[in-house]
């Protein structure tokens, strides 16, 4: 195999294994995450007991700690020169989605209230960005 061949099956990988990070912290998060969403429908998050926000919270940052990890090692990738383009929007799509995903958890007070507004806000940020993950991914996919 040669070395061209070699730098597209590992980025590839990169891409797979980042994809598949995703899949996993999502799963984790996406219970509290309903729970915090459906309060706020609700306008029951003084409801939810305090030592649960606070590990909500925890699940949060735990989770966008684990998104930053991902967004380093799709940066630090072996890229080929075909797909460099493509990946400079991914990972700057990616960096959109952490930084929603950190403005969700800055809406969440210490004194279990949720700045709605802002919570919309980075939850539409966090569509957006999954919306522009998923195309720059498929690109990536057509061209190797």
């Amino acid at each position: 195999m040669v070395k061209a061949q070699q730098k597209y099956l590992f980025y590839a990988k990169t891409i797979n294994d980042v994809v598949e990070g995703i899949t996993d912290i999502q799963e984790k998060m996406d219970p509290d995450y309903q729970q915090v969403k459906n309060a706020i429908n609700d306008d029951t998050v003084g409801d939810i007991p305090e030592d649960k926000y606070f590990s909500i919270i925890e699940n949060f940052t735990k989770g966008t700690n684990g998104y930053r990890d991902l967004e380093t090692k799709l940066e630090k990738s072996t890229v080929p020169a075909r797909l460099m383009g493509n990946h400079h929007l991914l990972v700057g799509a990616f960096k959109a989605f952490v930084a929603g995903c950190q403005a969700m958890i800055d809406s969440m007070h210490d004194d279990r209230t949720v700045d709605v507004k802002a919570f919309q806000a980075a939850e539409a940020a966090q569509d957006k960005a999954t919306d522009d993950i998923g195309k720059y991914l498929g690109r990536v996919d057509q061209l190797v």
